[in-house]
């Protein structure tokens, strides 16, 4: 079993009930949550009539992925970036199919560029200037321990730090029979190598040839907990509550039908 080490360098978040991460940390431990929040955050790093025609999960996953680079001083065109929605843009897929199932057939050129699987990608490295490598990655319920296992990889091979972002928005109505998620979420975190200048905690990851069930997890706050349920890339809390805590204790999260992701914080 080879271990994939890295370390956390910082981070970025926005949902109900927190406009970034310190908010989110004071949920996770019972402090609270932000009672007065937009409905959509406003990524400035996106000039403003861009941002007008973005997506929800476009301005969810460059909002958070711009505070991660505040937080870490990194300029954001030195870092590696991996993108991942586990749902997609579900309102603009539910336009397109109306669109295309009446008569008159003409997307409008912006939605239709906007539903595209890598847009947030796509919005970030213009907004940035950034030429680095810029990966999107979906995965459902698996999708955020494939992620964390693309992005340590890629740090590890290429030696370099990596921007990694989780963003879903709430689904379409006519989705909400097969898909629950009602929530907005996003989270950003950057990593870099282990033998770098950089300071912080270090992140261990195993893939082990056997299958678990995603944690339980809890933080007392009910929009936060359903989103765990509900939200794929939710599924990355029960990481950050041992983030957090600086818990030393073993984490497994599902990868695979036939095998899992083991996690150590330290």
């Amino acid at each position: 079993m080879t271990t994939l080490a890295c370390k956390l360098l910082a981070y970025g978040a926005w949902g109900k009930g927190f406009e970034n991460w310190q908010d989110l940390q004071n949920i996770l431990q019972g402090k609270g949550h932000n009672e007065s929040m937009p409905v959509s955050p406003k990524p400035e790093i996106i000039p403003a009539n861009e941002r007008r025609r973005a997506p929800l999960p476009v301005k969810l996953a460059v909002e958070s992925s711009w505070q991660a680079t505040q937080n870490a001083g990194i300029d954001p065109k030195e870092l590696s970036c991996v993108f991942v929605s586990g749902l997609g843009d579900t309102q603009l897929t539910d336009y397109m199919c109306k669109v295309l199932a009446g008569e008159d057939k003409q997307l409008s050129p912006t939605k239709f560029h906007n539903s595209v699987h890598n847009a947030a990608a796509g919005y970030w490295t213009i907004s940035t200037s950034c030429m680095k490598s810029a990966n999107s990655v979906a995965a459902y319920n698996e999708s955020v321990s494939l992620t964390l296992l693309e992005g340590i990889t890629q740090c590890i091979a290429e030696g370099v730090p990596v921007l990694l972002t989780f963003f879903d928005a709430p689904v379409s109505a006519v989705l909400k029979s097969l898909l629950k998620n009602e929530t907005p979420f996003a989270f950003s975190m950057i990593i870099a190598p282990s033998d770098s200048t950089y300071e912080g905690l270090t992140l261990e990851a195993n893939v082990l040839q056997e299958t678990t069930a995603w944690p339980v997890f809890s933080s007392h706050y009910d929009v936060l907990d359903n989103a765990y349920n509900e939200n794929p890339v939710a599924k990355v809390l029960p990481i950050l509550k041992h983030i957090i805590n600086k818990d030393k204790s073993a984490l497994t999260i599902p990868l695979s039908a036939a095998t899992s992701l083991q996690l150590l914080v330290s």
